[in-house]
């Protein structure tokens, strides 16, 4: 499933209430974009650990718009919960910080919830986990609005742990406006996962905030997918999951 990518550079300022306030700010806009289209959402978190889920869900009556969201830190939850095929958590393809990982996760929470969008995240929020190869502050982040996916990479950098999951956040939120206008204005390729490199066009301002950056986007063939998804959540082995001597 080999994906080819554009890069481009970004730098992102940290500063905690302003990211705060910008989550906030971000959450209402994709609640309306949402409410406009009569959308549903669902979650997938890794290293948010849920706080996507919390912002949107800070929103009165978002019973209406937001379905259900899953925290699977561990690759066999996202296995076991999401349908991840084992061969995507591997080191030649990045490991679980990957594009890979992060759409089978959104593919999943869409596919389990029934909602007309999902929005995903992988990443490093530090102190530790990172390496020469995927630096802390790393974050892959996938948001699949209907048959359509746009995975987009960023790298934070070195940042403390709780600004680097606020972070994450944001730009998760920033990613699924930006999947859901995409759909709307018909600019969405018709591509499949293994699709060939994509154009990416953003404004100056975008460009002076962004750091490090790869981005994915195509169409999903939903008849074979969730029929994927179906099989990899049957063939999980629960059994092979759980370490009985605990």
């Amino acid at each position: 499933m080999a994906i080819n990518a554009l890069k481009r550079s970004i730098v992102w300022p940290i500063t905690d209430y302003s990211v705060v306030e910008e989550a906030a700010a971000l959450a209402s806009r994709l609640k309306h974009r949402l409410s406009k289209k009569d959308w549903t959402i669902s979650t997938a978190e890794s290293c948010t650990g849920g706080l996507i889920a919390s912002v949107l869900t800070d929103i009165s009556g978002a019973s209406s718009w937001f379905k259900q969201g899953w925290i699977v830190y561990s690759n066999e939850s996202k296995m076991r919960e999401l349908g991840v095929e084992k061969s995507a958590f591997d080191k030649d393809d990045s490991g679980a910080v990957s594009h890979k990982v992060a759409v089978q996760m959104a593919r999943g929470a869409r596919y389990k919830s029934g909602s007309n969008v999902s929005i995903a995240v992988t990443g490093i929020a530090g102190p530790a986990g990172g390496n020469e190869e995927k630096e802390v502050g790393r974050v892959h982040v996938a948001v699949i609005a209907e048959d359509y996916f746009l995975v987009r990479r960023m790298d934070f950098g070195e940042n403390d742990r709780l600004d680097n999951k606020r972070s994450f956040t944001s730009f998760a939120l920033r990613l699924a406006i930006e999947a859901i206008d995409r759909v709307e204005g018909d600019t969405k390729k018709e591509a499949s996962l293994s699709s060939g490199p994509v154009e990416v066009t953003s404004s100056e301002e975008e460009d002076a905030q962004i750091h490090g950056t790869e981005e994915w986007e195509g169409a999903l063939s939903w008849g074979s997918e969730k029929k994927t998804v179906s099989q990899s959540l049957k063939k999980i082995d629960l059994a092979s999951l759980t370490d009985w001597e605990d």
